[in-house]
């Protein structure tokens, strides 16, 4: 089963921009290099100049215990710390249905059911 991780960490204004070009090569290497990584950013938040959002898509529990043992993990704290990364608040989800936002006639829905247009 999928997990997915999202939240956002807080940083001074003056330094997300250092932040987020310190952990950039952190990201496409993670990206790169680690099975299961499904999707992986740490991005700057479009409204709040003193947040950085986490959005992570694993492909399961083991991939991202292996994310969480791997170098590549260890360097982003170190890196989030280093350039001035504050309070977090992050969370995991297991993802037992994954469905497109719109259905096959192009409607957005907000259920999680199914798209197909089968009755």
């Amino acid at each position: 089963m999928q997990v997915l991780i999202t939240g956002s960490i807080a940083v001074d204004p003056a330094r997300r921009q250092s932040l987020l070009d310190a952990v950039r090569p952190l990201v496409e290497r993670t990206r790169r290099d680690e099975p299961g990584c499904l999707h992986y950013a740490l991005t700057a938040d479009t409204v709040g100049a003193g947040r950085v959002v986490v959005l992570e898509r694993w492909e399961d529990e083991a991939t991202l215990a292996a994310h969480f043992a791997h170098e590549n993990m260890a360097a982003t704290r170190d890196a989030l710390h280093e350039h001035g990364s504050g309070r977090s608040t992050v969370s995991k989800y297991r993802v037992d249905a994954v469905r497109p936002v719109k259905d096959a006639a192009g409607h957005y829905r907000a259920d999680v059911g199914d798209h197909s247009g089968a009755a």
